[in-house]
């Protein structure tokens, strides 16, 4: 029996190689039991330096490449996502060369568009990938410091719920990137979600809370996973998160 298998989605201003690092309670979680694909978004904003300077896993030297899925730019009443349409097509392409994904993992824009992504495969009318997909929907989402997109032209998204995609829901009450009051916002886009506010900021927590309330949502999707005994925990140490632009 093959494993299943997760896209994991990283934010703004980041990289997959920083995206295993903020993940790595989810990382443990998951084990062996599943496939985790971490791709890096196609779009280039500059680069980053030593990000992770106090996180356990980095060296303090180390270059971290800032890439995004899109990025947003403001012009009076118009917001325009740049970038859209080509990250689209590369995910297209993912899913169908490295698919069929089993779950998503997304992080703040990389939540965004998870959501996009399971609307899409539900069947749901919105932004083409650009190239024919042939992949089944989504069964499962784990999303923290996730949001709608602002572009007017995608709001139809949203107007109705996912009707046969489970979601977990992490936000900060004192996330200052992206509030509080978007990840909640999100929320009505799902049926029944299971949702984990903490007191933090714009990170996935680290706290065996969360850890307990991850694994509770993911051993019905994961064969053979089951909750780690509290030896196994991460100690919370959330890393030091980049300025991020949404």
């Amino acid at each position: 029996m093959s494993r299943p298998k997760i896209l994991c989605l990283h934010g703004f201003g980041e990289s997959a190689d920083l995206f295993k690092i903020r993940s790595r309670n989810f990382r443990s979680i998951v084990g062996e039991h599943a496939e985790l694909v971490y791709p890096d978004a196609p779009i280039d904003v500059g680069s980053l330096r030593d990000a992770l300077e106090d996180s356990s896993e980095s060296s303090g030297n180390q270059d971290f490449v800032n890439l995004s899925w899109w990025w947003t730019r403001r012009g009076g009443k118009t917001i325009e996502l740049r970038g859209f349409t080509k990250t689209m097509e590369y995910i297209g392409k993912i899913l169908n060369e490295q698919g069929p994904f089993d779950g998503i993992l997304g992080f703040s824009q990389g939540g965004c568009l998870a959501v996009v992504i399971a609307a899409l495969l539900e069947g749901r009318d919105g932004p083409a990938f650009g190239i024919e997909v042939n992949h089944p929907p989504i069964k499962f989402l784990v999303v923290a410091g996730a949001f709608e997109t602002e572009a007017p032209q995608y709001q139809y998204i949203y107007d109705k719920p996912l009707a046969n995609t489970p979601s977990m829901h992490m936000m900060g009450t004192y996330d200052t990137v992206v509030g509080i009051a978007k990840p909640r916002q999100l929320l009505k886009m799902f049926e029944n979600p299971v949702v984990f506010e903490f007191d933090g900021g714009h990170f996935i927590p680290q706290t065996p809370k969360c850890v307990r309330t991850m694994t509770e949502f993911l051993v019905p999707h994961i064969p053979g996973l089951q909750p780690k005994p509290s030896t196994d925990i991460v100690p919370e140490h959330p890393p030091t998160p980049p300025l991020e632009s949404v």
